[in-house]
């Protein structure tokens, strides 16, 4: 979902990260109503969260197939090239080329619209950049009505605007970490945010995918608080701020409304930064709550 001028950019394979549909901010309050929607439909929609089936890690030079004549819901990724009447994801030189029975010609999924490819049956499959592999996710829609139940928010509150100064890396350093699914990641420690909270100041570092400042326009900030495990999600939830490429401001309004749950919350399928968290002992009553649908 890219939530107004808050897009989820990261889809939380840590890749975090595939994008949301970007809608044009008009204020604190309509962000966050833009934020809600985009949200629902990233985890309710034909290719969204709640409608995975499976995804398969291939790294450079591997491949991963489907294997023809299994029953649609059975569908899992297997290792290897497969058979000419297999769907095959093959990653090599920077493609991830999605050969198919019913597909004329190969499709590269990293330049396709929206990085996927319709299938037979309903399905589809989408490629995502992972670290240096690539994520294939097949899809079916069929699975959201069986698990989606809706999506819960505490509401809006203007007291979760708050103003706060960002100091940047001018080099940002790389942090390695264990994310929720065991997997050794690495972010970027790209500068320091000095948050006021309830008249006390916490420091957060603020973390990014990429280490280039030429490239980054957003920052990512990793929170669990006292309502951790109570009515947000365990694991942390996110709040991203965006300004031009290369441009931090000094000065950044956060909007807390936009707090959204770590993906791993909807999917075990994504890879989330639980260890980047930083621990603020206050209630942030905004943004997602969790579980789904209470």
């Amino acid at each position: 979902m890219r939530p107004s001028s808050l897009p989820l950019r990261t889809v939380f394979g840590l890749a975090l990260l595939f994008a949301l549909p970007c809608v044009a901010a008009a204020g604190p309050r309509e962000d966050y109503d833009a934020f809600r929607a985009g949200l629902t439909e990233q985890a309710s929609g034909p290719a969204g969260m709640y409608a995975i089936q499976d995804v398969a890690v291939i790294a450079p030079g591997a491949s991963a197939h489907l294997s023809a004549g299994a029953d649609v819901a059975a569908l899992r990724w297997s290792p290897g090239a497969g058979g000419a009447n297999d769907v095959r994801v093959v990653f090599r030189d920077g493609r991830a080329m999605l050969y198919a029975p019913d597909i004329k010609q190969p499709v590269d999924l990293l330049k396709a619209t929206d990085q996927k490819k319709a299938l037979p049956g309903g399905l589809s499959v989408r490629a995502t950049a992972y670290e240096n592999s690539v994520k294939a996710w097949l899809y079916n829609p069929a699975l959201v009505k069986q698990r989606f139940k809706g999506l819960s928010f505490f509401p809006y509150d203007p007291k979760g605007v708050i103003d706060a100064k960002f100091a940047r890396k001018d080099v940002p350093k790389a942090v390695s970490h264990l994310d929720s699914r065991n997997h050794t990641g690495t972010m970027y420690w790209i500068g320091d945010v000095e948050l006021p909270l309830q008249g006390k100041t916490y420091t957060l570092r603020a973390f990014n995918k990429s280490n280039d400042w030429n490239r980054i326009d957003h920052l990512l900030l990793f929170f669990t608080d006292k309502t951790s495990k109570k009515t947000s999600y365990g694991g942390g939830r996110s709040l991203e701020a965006h300004f031009p490429a290369g441009q931090p401001p000094q000065t950044l309004s956060l909007n807390f409304n936009t707090l959204y749950s770590f993906l791993c919350a909807h999917s075990d399928y994504y890879n989330c930064p639980v260890n980047l968290t930083t621990y603020v002992p206050v209630e942030l009553k905004f943004g997602e709550k969790y579980p789904p649908g209470s």
